[in-house]
């Protein structure tokens, strides 16, 4: 068994793409923090949501019923799409028309390192659960 074909995995590498491709734009605001007119970008926000949503073939896996909405489910890997780069302007906008404001972007840059580091970790431990059980017991 190859660990491509196990969706946890699958659903994890999708969100950790997602997350580097967010950080690389949330990265190219703070780079143009000085640019007039510069209007920062940041992916659609339920973009990752609704791929996992289109992956997930019903509302049942293999005769397993989700028992709440909230459950995750499916087992065909997510899109590499994750939806569209959007304006997202800040709560700021200078005189020159940029409306980068460093805090904002700091922020989700934070939020969005968490977020992948939890993922990284859940990838690490799923790992480590396939190896227990592939290893013999000990006697």
């Amino acid at each position: 068994m190859d660990i491509h074909d196990l969706s946890f995995f699958n659903d994890l590498r999708a969100r950790m793409k997602f997350l580097g491709e967010r950080q690389r734009l949330l990265a190219e605001n703070i780079a143009n923090v000085s640019t007039p007119d510069f209007t920062p970008r940041d992916l659609a926000g339920a973009a990752f949501e609704q791929a996992l949503r289109q992956s997930t073939p019903g509302p049942s896996i293999g005769g397993l019923a989700r028992t709440q909405a909230a459950h995750l489910g499916g087992t065909a890997a997510v899109s590499a799409s994750f939806g569209q780069v959007i304006d997202a302007p800040d709560t700021e906008t200078t005189l020159d028309g940029n409306s980068v404001v460093i805090e904002d972007q700091i922020i989700k840059v934070s939020e969005t390192r968490a977020d992948y580091d939890a993922a990284a970790t859940l990838y690490q431990r799923g790992l480590t659960l396939l190896q227990t059980a592939a290893s013999s017991p000990d006697r």
